[in-house]
């Protein structure tokens, strides 16, 4: 185990300091994206990142926990994808919650980061909580339109955590296989076999 990856792991959040400047944020999250894609997830290192960036790798554990935790913030988007309001046609909102799966996974960076970026998440309890809540703030105002209860306290309705399985398990085990145009046909046309035709919610 190499001293930068030790470090890792003795890290469990931030240290706190002076205020965060925004543009070494910036500039760690842009080499962290550039570099996702010239190295890949598992070569990827803090210290390359730092490189790029023109800080240092302690200015990114003044930030981010380690790597996963910084991936993880640099190739899925912070921001909320806005859902479409309910058409009241299911094949409409289901196609609408498909498109919106798409729209989260299908970036070069996330393709490049998943497979390794899974492995990390399942071991940093951190890093799970961050990608569960963030997929449940971009798909769980899905719930309502479907009818559909949360089982327990799961953050994401079924539906939802079924469309992006389907992407996630097709990036992972298909690498080479689009989430395009016809893969959101097929999809919603799947899930949509269950509802009698021309049903409206």
């Amino acid at each position: 185990m190499t001293a930068e990856r030790s470090g890792e792991g003795k890290r469990s959040a931030p240290s706190p300091g002076r205020p965060r400047d925004g543009r070494i944020d910036a500039a760690i999250i842009t080499a962290t994206r550039e570099l996702i894609l010239e190295t890949g997830y598992s070569a990827l290192s803090l210290s390359a990142i730092a490189a790029r960036a023109g800080t240092t790798t302690a200015a990114i554990y003044r930030r981010w926990a380690g790597k996963a935790q910084l991936v993880h913030e640099a190739v899925l988007s912070a921001e909320e994808i806005p859902a479409s309001d309910g058409s009241g046609d299911i094949h409409t909102d289901i196609r609408a919650l498909v498109e919106t799966v798409r729209e989260m996974f299908d970036t070069p960076e996330v393709r490049m980061a998943l497979p390794g970026l899974i492995a990390d998440t399942v071991a940093d309890p951190q890093v799970h909580s961050m990608m569960i809540t963030r997929l449940a703030g971009n798909l769980a105002t899905f719930e309502s339109r479907f009818g559909q209860e949360r089982r327990d306290d799961d953050q994401l309705p079924m539906l939802a955590e079924v469309v992006a399985g389907t992407a996630i398990f097709r990036i992972l085990i298909r690498r080479d296989a689009a989430l395009d145009d016809a893969w959101v046909n097929e999809m919603t046309e799947l899930i949509t076999e269950r509802w009698p035709s021309g049903r409206t919610l």
